[in-house]
This record gives structure tokens, C-alpha cells and sequence, in this order.
């Protein structure tokens, strides 16, 4: 028996929601309970936690890897958090398999968590820090825009018409019909995708997943473990990961190259070597419908588009297909909680071949499956391949699963429960360095500029100080260029960058532009003016409208829009070499930015029963069996046992009156680092007959003297106040033992 062979031998996961009641650290501690007992183990038999979650702006927690050791159940364990934006959920199993495989733990759990509701008005909003701050936050570019750039591109070179590609949309939303976990399963039409809001063209309303809550988990055990607790262990046979430059203008977005590389890998390492025959189920990461295509593309290691071309057109996607794909229903239609997603879909596999997904089971003897998840600007692949012995269709737990046996409460306003409001001060001043002040200094005399590799000969925009293709190799001539190009790909957009509308009537046509001169396809992303909706198009010629020089600030915007031009203007035009911007105070400035985000946090169980106590003057804690404690403040999960606590029936009154100083501090300022008019004493207090503390303000007078160890009283809440108040009091002296 080889020990370095790995198997999911348990699953778990939460609903998926728009809104979730509960808090990341719970939704989290709920999968891992399911997942935990679905493979016959306890949090002690757990070697080391691996957490994938993607950016903290989503949950709006910084470093939330950290708040999510409790829930993980990683207290005291071996515990690593990774991300790599939507391709998280097929890391995070890359992950933990490293560390299973290496022969240093038995078992991993791994876990994926995203809350994105806390982000306002839009997790969409999020994204606008994705974006290289100087050369694209300016233009106030999403996601969805870019999506939208990539698809118009892909539907170009591959000649898919938007009805076919909705048939994705229509086939993953029918699929999640028969997954408990799922979001927006519904039974739909091309017509009906068709007919359904433009975002930003080519891109609609259903075409695209939804944001979602969620948590998922799974089990990892070498396979000495896996067969001691598993009747059918599902093994990793292969992985890959693969990243692209961020320079994502630098490229013909049509086809994934890093995930195809990731593929290879994964092929290579699972002995695969004709793809389309040997994988029985496909789980490709569908956060729009064209990007199943897409990454089909990728996973058939098929440029030329043929093979997924035939296999949608006959059918053989659907779940009684020859090769299904996303018989889960996808993120089109179980959601899409970033990081979780991916690893809902390694759950799949799990469920499809050791033959416990009930309704959603395949109809072929399902040996085989590939999940695969992307992220962040067109860069991410990662990759699983996964096999069994052969599962065949069984009952069990998961294949009766109903929506109603998951956690998970869905709210339609984050308002119905108690919440806390904020909207952090961000705002930052970054440092541009030698190549990007010579990128901008070319802005404010009107030209664009880039820099030419003297390895690969290469003409790159922006300028760069480095070539990414040549081993990092050192690039120190820079030409002014000419400021016309060639469309390559574009969108017609209806939002702004936080996917609010526009104005009724108003547009932005944003257009990726090859710029003469430069290397082939590559160039930089900008507005297109002067130009109908109607008459854009691929390949069209355009040439930059410029402020006038006294209104250009060295920025992308001293470019207002590219227009169309006719004949061959501009391509006659040759690079002029010039010098390197001098770098002082002035040419060096720092470049301003605000990141304008709010958030609203839910209380969660735990936190909702502190405050509907608090607000009665009164306190209780959570009694746990399998640690005989009292936990306060009230928690829905032991964090030591990683069982589950019900914070009504297991309540347990405290007095509030019995509280000790644990510890304290004076704080001066406030969380921006502005003064404060008055100190204020923070303490963190403990409770008789209790485990854990509660923190909150002092309330004391300029000449009270504070000792750790004082006895102090929680104050109760005026009315309305809400999370944010709690507050102490010293007790009188004469109270004080």
C-alpha cells in the first residue's frame, strides 16, 4: 500500500446564498462538522487544516485566514492559508495533497470559505482593486467588464453566436435542481438568457453566476487511512497550477494557455494521455457560460476549438451525456462563493465516483473526473484530477441530501438581523518606480511609450524595467510609440465598476487596443469615443484623443477615449528611441488612490444572541458537552470539540456582575490613526464559571484607578444601540471582594 497516495474520503458544505445570517467563522465550522463526520473522524484526527479564501476585501476582515482558525477547526494545529482568486478551490485540495503526499500528515482537512455579502452596495467593487493602480484603476474597470472583453473575444476567433453559449447556462442551472446546496437552480431557455439584462456586452444577467455565501470542506487521508475509514475512497491522481503575467493585455484572450499547462500537468502526472476519452465527468470552472467553453477548450488541450464545438452541439455535455459537464449545476447554478466554488466542485467528483450523488449521478460507469478553477486577471489555472475504483450508485448520506439538511440561512435583507456598519478610510499613495514614471511622463507630452527586451526583442506596454518571458531579463530602452492601434476585442457597457447601472442611455464602450509598434496583440485597455455601438468592431483602426497639454496630469486619463480612424494612419509610424524619465520628488510622486468600499456584518447566531442579551442588561454562554464548558460570548460550534452549539437551548445564564479584568489598554486613537478627543480604556473582561472573555469599553472616570483583576459589571445597551456599544462599568467599592 503506497502512503503517499491521497483520497477525499469526506465532504461538507453549507447552502449557498445571497445573504448568509451566519458569520464566515460559522458557516465555515458547519461544513467542517459535515465533512468531519462523513468521514467517520474527529477534529483529533485531523494532522493539519489547509484554508483557501479568496481577497479579504470580500469579507472585509483583514487577515480572515486568522479569524477563521476557530471555525476551521485549526486551534493548535498545522494550519496555511492560500489564495489565487477563483482558481482557490481547486488549490485548495492542490494544497493539502502536498501535504498528505509528502508523507508529513496522515490526514489534511481542507477547507474554502467566501462571505462576499458584507461588501457594498456590490462585492463587485471588490475587484476594482485587481487592476494595476496606475495604468487601469482609473478607468473604473470590474470584472465583469473584463469577462465581458474576453468573451467578445472568444465568440470572435471560435465563432460561437451568444444562443449557443447560453445552452451552458440552460444546462447548469437545469443540473442544480437536484444539488441541495444550490442557489439559482432553474429551469430556463436560451430565450430566456437571451431576453435577461444586458450587464456589459456580450455579457447578460444569466449568463453570469451569482455572488454568493458559503463554506464547503473535505477530508484528506493518505491511503493506509483512506481504506481503514472509506468503502470508496475517491484518490488525487494528478495536479497542476499554473500562473500568467498580469499584464493581461499582452495576450489573445481567446485561449486559457495557463490552464491547458495546468492540464498537462495534472495529465501527466495521472497518466492521461487522450484527455477526451479517459475523463468520464468535467467540473470546468463556469463563473460565466462561455467560460465552460472556454476552459474545455483548455482541458481538451484543444486550440482549435473543434472538439468542444461537436460535443455541445450533440448533446454529450448534458448528465447522461458521453462526457458530462458540471452535472453539480456549476456556479451558474449552485452559486458562486468564490473559493468555495472550486471545491464544491472536487466534492462533486466525490459524491460522482464513489456513486453517492443520488438524482444528480451520471448515467455512464463514471471511473474518472477533472475539476479545474481560474482567477484573478485571466491568469489562474488549477487543476484536479481525481479516480476511483469504481462507485457504484449507493444511499447514503449525501445521496439523500435535502436543501433543508444544510446549513446555511438565507436573508433577504441583511437588516433582519443585528449587523455593524463600516466603511473604512482607504486610501493609499503608491510609488510608481523608474518604468512607470517614464510610462506617465509619456502621457503628459502625449505619446505612449513602451520598452523593448534586447533578448526577445519584444516591444512591451506599459514600460518595464524587466521581461517576464526572458528569465526577468533586464529591459532599459524605452520608444515613444504611436498613439494608434488595432481593436482586438471590446464590451458595451451598462454598469459601473460596482455593477450599479449607468444613466438610462449611457454606455462605455471599454476596447483592449493593440498599439502600433509593439509586440503583436499587445497593447493596453481604454475607452472607445466618437463611435456607435453599432459600428465597433473587431480589428477596427483607432487613434488616442488627448487632453489638452495644459489639463494632462501624467495619468491613463490624459488619454480621453480612442476613436476610430480610417485607412492605414499610424502604421507607417516608427518607435522613436528616447531617454528614461529622470527620477526625482516631481517626476516620482506618489499616485494617489482611495478604494471606496463599505461593508455590513451580520452578527451571526452567536453574536445575535449576545446582543438580544445585552440589550436586557443580562449575559449568558453556550454550554458545551463534549468540554463540560460555558463558552461566552454564545458560540454556534466548540472551536476544541468543532461540534455544534445551539445558542438558544444551550444557553447558559451568567452574571453580568461577575466579570474580571483580564486585561486592558488606553487607546488615544482611532482605527485611521486619528486622535481621539478623549482616551478611552478598552478591557477584556472574563466571567465567572465560564470559558473566553468579552471585550469592550471602559466606562470610568479620569482618576479611577484600573487594575487587571478589578471587578466590573457589563452595561446594558440602550436602545437600539447594536454591536459596537459593549460596555463596562467598575462595580462600587463597596461591591468589590
Amino acid at each position: 500500500m503506497n502512503n503517499n497516495r491521497v483520497a477525499v474520503i469526506g465532504a461538507g458544505m453549507t447552502k449557498f446564498v445571497r445573504r448568509a445570517s451566519e458569520t464566515p467563522g460559522e458557516l465555515t465550522s458547519y461544513a467542517v462538522q459535515m465533512a468531519l463526520e462523513d468521514a467517520g473522524l474527529t477534529i483529533d484526527d485531523i494532522d493539519c487544516v489547509c484554508l483557501g479564501t479568496a481577497p479579504d476585501a470580500f469579507d472585509g476582515i483583514h487577515m480572515k485566514a486568522e479569524n477563521l482558525v476557530a471555525g476551521a477547526g485549526a486551534r493548535h494545529k498545522p494550519y496555511m492559508r492560500h489564495y489565487v482568486g477563483g482558481g482557490t478551490g481547486v488549490m485548495s485540495p492542490i494544497h493539502g495533497w502536498m501535504h498528505v503526499a509528502s508523507g508529513k500528515f496522515r490526514t489534511c482537512l481542507v477547507i474554502a470559505e467566501e462571505k462576499m455579502s458584507p461588501c457594498n452596495p456590490h462585492p463587485a467593487g471588490a475587484f476594482l482593486t485587481i487592476f494595476d493602480h496606475t495604468t487601469e484603476q482609473a478607468l473604473e474597470l470590474t470584472l465583469i467588464h473584463i469577462f465581458s472583453i474576453e468573451m467578445c473575444r472568444f465568440m470572435h476567433v471560435y465563432g460561437y453566436s451568444e444562443e449557443e453559449i447560453a445552452q451552458v447556462s440552460v444546462l447548469c442551472k437545469k443540473n442544480a435542481l437536484d444539488h441541495p446546496a444550490a442557489q439559482i437552480a432553474q429551469k430556463i431557455t436560451v430565450k430566456d438568457v437571451m431576453n435577461s439584462p444586458v450587464l456589459s456586452w456580450p455579457v447578460k444577467r444569466l449568463d453570469i453566476s451569482p455572488t454568493s455565501d458559503a463554506a464547503a470542506a473535505i477530508v484528506l487521508a493518505n491511503e493506509q487511512v483512506a481504506r481503514a475509514h472509506c468503502k470508496a475512497p475517491v484518490f488525487i491522481e494528478g495536479v497542476g497550477y499554473r500562473l500568467d503575467t498580469a499584464y493581461w493585455c499582452t495576450r489573445d484572450l481567446a485561449f486559457p494557455n495557463y490552464v491547458a499547462m495546468a492540464a498537462r500537468d495534472a495529465y501527466e502526472m495521472a497518466g492521461i494521455t487522450r484527455p477526451a476519452e479517459q475523463i468520464d465527468i468535467w467540473e470546468p470552472y463556469d463563473p460565466f457560460d462561455y467560460k465552460a467553453l472556454h476552459h474545455m477548450n483548455a482541458l481538451l488541450l484543444d486550440k482549435s476549438g473543434r472538439r468542444t464545438r461537436e460535443l455541445l452541439a450533440s448533446g454529450a455535455f448534458e448528465r447522461d451525456g458521453s462526457h458530462p459537464m458540471c452535472p453539480s449545476g456549476g456556479a451558474l447554478g449552485v452559486g458562486n462563493p468564490i473559493a468555495a466554488t472550486g471545491l464544491m466542485k472536487i466534492a462533486e467528483l466525490y459524491f460522482q465516483l464513489s456513486g453517492q450523488a443520488g438524482a444528480r449521478q451520471v448515467k455512464k460507469n463514471a471511473l474518472r473526473g477533472v475539476a479545474q478553477a481560474w482567477g484573478d486577471l485571466m491568469q489562474v489555472g488549477t487543476v484536479v484530477v481525481m479516480s476511483s475504483e469504481g462507485g457504484m450508485p449507493r444511499t447514503t448520506r449525501w445521496s439523500r441530501m435535502k436543501a433543508q439538511d444544510l446549513a446555511g440561512t438565507a436573508l433577504k435583507s441583511v437588516e433582519d438581523v443585528p449587523n455593524v456598519k463600516d466603511e473604512p478610510d482607504l486610501r493609499y499613495a503608491w510609488d510608481n518606480g523608474m518604468a512607470l514614471t517614464t510610462y506617465l511622463d509619456g502621457f503628459k507630452k502625449g505619446v505612449i511609450r513602451g520598452s523593448k527586451c534586447p533578448k526577445c526583442g519584444r516591444m512591451m506596454i506599459p514600460v518595464r524595467c524587466f521581461c517576464e518571458l526572458c528569465n526577468l531579463h533586464a529591459v532599459n530602452d524605452v520608444y515613444d510609440l504611436p498613439d494608434t492601434g488595432t481593436v482586438q476585442t471590446y464590451t458595451i457597457s451598462r454598469i459601473n465598476w460596482d455593477s450599479s447601472p449607468l444613466p438610462e442611455g449611457k454606455v462605455n464602450i471599454f476596447a483592449v487596443i493593440a498599439i502600433d509598434g509593439a509586440a503583436p496583440e499587445m497593447g493596453l485597455v481604454h475607452k472607445l469615443g466618437e463611435v456607435s455601438q453599432k459600428e465597433v468592431k473587431i480589428g477596427m483602426r483607432v487613434k488616442a484623443v488627448w487632453k489638452p497639454e495644459d489639463k494632462r496630469a501624467g495619468d491613463v486619463l490624459d488619454i480621453k477615449y480612442f476613436k476610430p480612424v480610417s485607412g492605414k494612419e499610424g502604421l507607417d509610424a516608427k518607435p522613436r528611441q528616447v531617454k528614461p524619465a529622470e527620477l526625482d520628488s516631481i517626476s516620482a510622486k506618489p499616485y494617489k488612490g482611495r478604494i471606496p468600499m463599505k461593508y455590513i456584518y451580520t452578527a451571526g447566531e452567536g453574536g445575535s444572541r449576545f446582543w438580544k442579551d445585552v440589550a436586557k442588561g443580562k449575559l449568558s454562554g453556550t454550554w458545551c458537552k463534549a468540554c463540560d464548558a460555558v463558552h461566552v460570548p454564545p458560540a454556534a460550534f466548540c472551536e476544541c470539540s468543532m461540534t455544534a452549539l445551539d445558542v438558544e437551548k444551550d444557553a447558559r445564564a451568567l452574571d453580568p456582575r461577575s466579570g474580571r479584568i483580564a486585561s486592558f489598554t488606553i487607546v488615544t486613537e482611532d482605527r485611521s490613526g486619528h486622535m481621539l478627543d478623549d482616551p478611552q480604556v478598552v478591557v477584556q473582561v472574563e466571567f465567572e464559571g465560564a470559558t473566553g472573555s468579552v471585550f469592550g469599553r471602559l466606562e470610568a472616570g479620569s482618576n479611577d484607578s484600573i487594575e487587571v483583576g478589578m471587578p466590573v459589571e457589563l452595561v446594558k445597551t440602550p436602545k437600539d444601540a447594536g454591536p459596537g456599544q459593549v460596555a463596562f462599568k467598575l462595580l462600587p467599592p463597596n461591591a468589590r471582594k
